[in-house]
């Protein structure tokens, strides 16, 4: 355990120093949140109830989303994928740390530098920009909270999954286009699932993606509350159970391939 805070801790260190890359994401999350609200305030302006909630819930909803991706967005698929490009896999091989607990460590010192120094003060910011609701009782924030653990374990072991296809391919950039376009929509990170078609619902409903976004944000505004909340919690336990084991099935096959590789 003391391996895994040292590279986390790590991950964190090495966030800190881009500093100009902080400031262009921040401005850019900015952009976009500003776009959401004027987006969904023309909407209701149109037609007031056709959405199903109010309008400083779904402001909540879109807004949250994005100050979500800036901590939650921080899969190891790239990492691999220029280890694999550099050949420099073999060190983190040698490390005194599993691969697969080393690539959480490292997502995780992102997680909480992002959390604490980007998602938290952008939130803040949009609080008093855009009149976002906060949870509106404690047990809301509690659960809230939980969702957000099982979220970004989801998300870390789908981008990690990714990550292995680079060893596979060498290049993930065209595969990782698709990727993220197909958990953005489908995690209902904008737009709800509850506003879908319903053949996508349907599709929707049974994959991991709305684990990410779309689970923790419905318990958040509300949408989500008592027993359907936890039993949306317990469809996260399920699938990030699942992709564990996924993921070390995975590790295993293709650790095997880079020991015949590199002898």
């Amino acid at each position: 355990m003391k391996v895994f805070w040292a590279f986390t801790r790590q991950a964190f260190h090495n966030t800190v120093v881009f500093r100009f890359e902080f400031w262009l994401r921040l401005f850019s999350i900015f952009l976009t949140m500003y776009g959401i609200y004027w987006v969904w305030k023309v909407l209701y302006t149109q037609r007031p109830g056709a959405f199903n909630v109010t309008f400083e819930q779904m402001v909540t909803y879109g807004v949250l989303g994005m100050a979500l991706e800036l901590f939650l967005d921080v899969g190891p698929e790239w990492y691999i994928a220029m280890q694999m490009r550099t050949g420099a896999i073999d060190t983190d091989l040698m490390k005194p740390l599993d691969f697969h607990l080393h690539m959480l460590a490292r997502s995780s010192g992102e997680m909480l530098f992002s959390l604490g120094i980007l998602t938290v003060p952008t939130f803040i910011a949009g609080y008093f920009l855009f009149d976002l609701q906060i949870p509106r009782d404690a047990t809301t924030g509690l659960l809230f909270a939980i969702s957000i653990v099982f979220s970004f374990l989801v998300y870390f072991h789908i981008g990690f999954l990714l990550g292995m296809l680079s060893i596979l391919t060498l290049d993930i950039r065209s595969i990782s286009w698709a990727y993220y376009s197909l958990v953005s929509f489908f995690a209902g990170q904008m737009i709800p699932l509850w506003l879908f078609p319903d053949f996508l619902r349907a599709i929707a409903e049974v994959l991991p993606f709305k684990s990410i976004y779309y689970i923790p944000m419905s318990i958040y505004i509300g949408t989500f509350s008592g027993s359907s909340a936890l039993q949306a919690i317990g469809f996260q336990v399920a699938w990030a159970a699942a992709l564990v084991i996924i993921s070390r099935w995975a590790w295993n096959r293709t650790q095997a391939r880079l020991i015949v590789q590199g002898g």
